[in-house]
């Protein structure tokens, strides 16, 4: 085995289990407690300062178009085919790598799931918006089907009903990280194609009856990318110009769906659990309990989402109920505060994840079969580990993306409620979900720096 390969095997066991497991407390430039703390009042800072400072709803950003040219070339057929190629191409070679790679950590695969596609996606996205809606081969392989057929790609045979909204994609989302934080064997090839094949079935048959629509509806991936590009400068007006916008302008149009509250406090409730479930007490309590640990890991995974759900659903109705008024549609209308905390998660506790592994993915790529081929001339190349030697630095970076993430949702908030309510009855209705997310920012540093 080379070097290479040694060091693969090596990472694969340290960044799978735990995923976010460089650095810890001790190598947090201030003790814990202190930064705990300074990030609750952080959080909280930002509340007082935005209710003194800001005290109308901001108006819808236009943005700044970026020119007619820039949005023929990046709408061009020529441009999306190339685009959807690349995304075919990758997906036939993993796919070998998958159907006829040997049953080993060094396979790709492993990682181009567990990484690229579901950590990778962050960073494509919040470069170049909703690209993966391109990108992907299922979208691909059902458009082509419908041009052999001359059928029309957009409408199905039915009509997908409005209240679906994102639910089949939130479901999709807790089957996906069920697999990659609680499935026995799930760096193994059998358990990954059986996952990969209902997941490419589900896609495919559903898009027969409903048309590309399904796709938006159904595919976790679909909606966790789409959800991500919001935080990206890229937007589009009502006449399909590209525009240059802000982030958070960008999160004020975005339209919430049924099940998409659900959706969110998946991911949010997910990167909780990965740490909790790293933790020293939790390994524990699961060796200790007479339960089969698929169970206990299973219902641990469901109770960090629900307390992620019921949290945030029971402050956005009770400050409704301070002021009186209809409170049904408040969990949806802040929903978008939620992203920026999302991808704070993710970014503090897959960083790492990303960095080694993603170059391991790279390397091993060159032999997909492992029969000694070097296709990409990489098969020699060590991987850099040198982050490792910065804990402190990687420890700072994840507790500011932590607090950042919770402290653009107390502006998001902020600026919906002035859209909603008048400007007392706006404070006032803040002060539950403001808790919450204070709360949210002590639990995931608790949870992040777990031991």
């Amino acid at each position: 085995m080379t070097l290479a390969a040694t060091a693969a095997v090596t990472l694969e066991v340290v960044a799978l289990t735990p995923m976010h497991g460089i650095g810890g407390r001790q190598d947090l430039p201030l003790p814990f407690e202190f930064v705990v703390a300074g990030a609750a009042t952080a959080v909280v800072a930002s509340f007082l300062v935005l209710s003194l400072a800001w005290r109308t709803a901001r108006p819808a950003d236009p943005g700044r178009p970026v020119g007619e040219r820039l949005t023929r070339i990046v709408d061009s057929t020529g441009l999306r085919w190339t685009v959807r190629g690349v995304g075919l191409a990758v997906a036939l070679f993993m796919g070998m790598a998958l159907l006829f790679g040997q049953d080993l950590l060094t396979n790709p695969i492993f990682g181009f799931v567990y990484v690229w596609v579901w950590v990778g996606l962050v960073p494509l996205s919040l470069l170049l918006g909703p690209v993966w809606r391109t990108l992907n081969p299922l979208r691909s392989i059902h458009l082509l089907a419908c041009r052999l057929r001359g059928a029309d790609p957009t409408h199905g045979v039915a009509r997908l009903p409005d209240w679906v909204g994102r639910w089949p994609a939130a479901i999709g989302l807790f089957g996906f990280v069920w697999l990659e934080l609680v499935a026995p064997d799930r760096v193994t090839i059998p358990i990954l194609l059986f996952w990969l094949t209902l997941y490419t079935v589900i896609m495919l048959f559903g898009s027969v009856p409903f048309g590309r629509r399904w796709f938006s509806a159904a595919d976790p991936f679909e909606t966790y990318a789409v959800t991500m590009a919001k935080m990206s400068p890229w937007g589009r007006d009502s006449g399909g110009q590209i525009l240059l916008r802000s982030p958070l302008a960008n999160l004020a149009t975005f339209t919430p769906k049924p099940g998409m509250v659900v959706f969110l406090a998946v991911l949010i409730g997910s990167t909780g659990y990965d740490g909790f479930s790293n933790s020293s007490l939790w390994v524990r309590w699961t060796q200790n309990s007479v339960l089969p640990t698929v169970l206990v890991s299973t219902l641990g995974l469901s109770g960090f989402i629900a307390i992620v759900f019921i949290s945030y659903t029971a402050a956005c109705l009770f400050a409704g109920r301070l002021t009186h008024s209809s409170r049904r549609a408040l969990p949806g209308l802040f929903v978008h505060s939620l992203v920026p905390i999302a991808l704070g998660y993710v970014t503090a506790h897959y960083l790492t994840l990303l960095i080694l592994e993603g170059q391991r993915v790279f390397i091993t790529s060159s032999d997909p079969l492992s029969r000694g081929w070097d296709l990409f001339g990489t098969a020699s190349w060590d991987i850099n580990a040198s982050i490792m030697n910065y804990p402190g630095l990687i420890g700072s970076i994840q507790t500011a993306a932590v607090v950042l993430g919770h402290i653009l949702g107390v502006i998001l908030a902020h600026d919906r409620a002035l859209a909603l309510f008048p400007r007392r009855a706006a404070l006032i209705r803040q002060l539950p979900l403001l808790t919450v997310m204070v709360c949210y920012t002590i639990g995931a540093l608790l949870l992040l720096f777990t031991e």
